[in-house]
């Protein structure tokens, strides 16, 4: 049976998408998914991510409100990036001062680099590519009682195997 994408990604996203305040003060998040739309003018525009396409790209927004009566402080915010389904397009996290993690304990600011041994037994320091991220996180700092905040970063989708990527639009050809 296949499942759509942009359900599958998003239901992943709202789980585990998440704000942490160090004194326990109520934070909530809200979280939107659009696709990037080009124009055959070159005019983008955002539409409904439920039409995505592998290929695609969408634009993930998380809007962080703290309903509670003080300033939440040491805010962070994480947004998960379903493996096998999408990849971080580079450079498109707002605000730009981003963490990256490909396991979700370890994060660092883009690019992110790992060692590699090659076959000759040396040891070389190797940009990860952005596809392979799987979290982004952002340092919020305080956030009043009443105000909001909002993060966004863009995906590109990725062909997935027995999932469908959402309705096609005929007249929507690229």
């Amino acid at each position: 049976m296949k499942r759509s994408l942009m359900g599958t990604c998003c239901a992943a996203l709202l789980m585990s998408g998440a704000a942490y305040a160090a004194d326990g003060r109520d934070v909530t998040v809200d979280l939107s998914a659009q696709r990037a739309v080009i124009s055959a003018e070159g005019k983008e525009t955002l539409g409904p991510a439920s039409q995505a396409r592998p290929g695609d790209t969408i634009e993930y927004t998380a809007v962080y409100r703290n309903v509670g009566r003080s300033t939440a402080k040491k805010l962070e915010a994480t947004l998960p990036i379903p493996a096998g389904s999408m990849g971080y397009v580079p450079g498109s996290a707002s605000p730009q001062a981003v963490r990256a993690s490909v396991d979700g304990k370890t994060f660092a600011s883009p690019p992110l680099m790992r060692t590699v041994t090659l076959p000759d037994g040396t040891r070389e320091l190797r940009e990860v590519p952005a596809s392979e991220y799987r979290f982004l996180r952002w340092d919020l700092g305080e956030l009043p009682a009443g105000k909001s905040t909002s993060v966004k970063a863009r995906m590109r989708v990725s062909a997935v195997e027995g999932v469908s990527a959402g309705s096609t639009n005929q007249g929507d050809k690229k």
